[in-house]
């Protein structure tokens, strides 16, 4: 790693790594995007491009970091607002918004998954009858 990038987080870097190596990729509008698992619950997606080089002495990179969980939590809480979900439909759409299954969910909420499969429906008929 050059000792410009020293203070980067390495898995940062083998993503950033590429566009900096090829300088050439300065003037294109490139996005490289990667994941990094830190564990089953902390998944953070990078985004990394060059900024407008006209507007810098030097070349600039921006690196956008997402926490995926987060990501998708506050999409889950707008969707429960704008479906107008009960907080048990609310709770059993976090969760499948988060790819649990619906055995996962049953389990997490200690129900059973006709009890899922039951809030499901009426999650999706809320969806339905708001785009009629």
């Amino acid at each position: 790693m050059p000792e410009a990038y020293r203070n980067v987080p390495g898995a940062i870097w083998e993503i950033c790594k590429p566009l900096v190596e090829n300088t050439s990729f300065c003037q294109q509008n490139l996005v490289i995007s990667d994941e990094i698992k830190l564990n089953h619950s902390a998944i953070f997606r990078i985004r990394v491009r060059w900024l407008n080089p006209n507007q810098f002495d030097y070349p600039c990179l921006l690196i956008t970091i997402e926490n995926r969980d987060e990501s998708v939590k506050n999409l889950a809480l707008l969707e429960v607002k704008k479906y107008q979900l009960t907080p048990r439909e609310a709770e059993i759409w976090y969760l499948y918004r988060a790819n649990y299954s619906y055995k996962k969910i049953a389990t997490q909420l200690f129900i059973t998954v006709n009890t899922v499969k039951k809030h499901m429906k009426n999650i999706y008929l809320k969806r339905q009858d708001f785009y009629e």
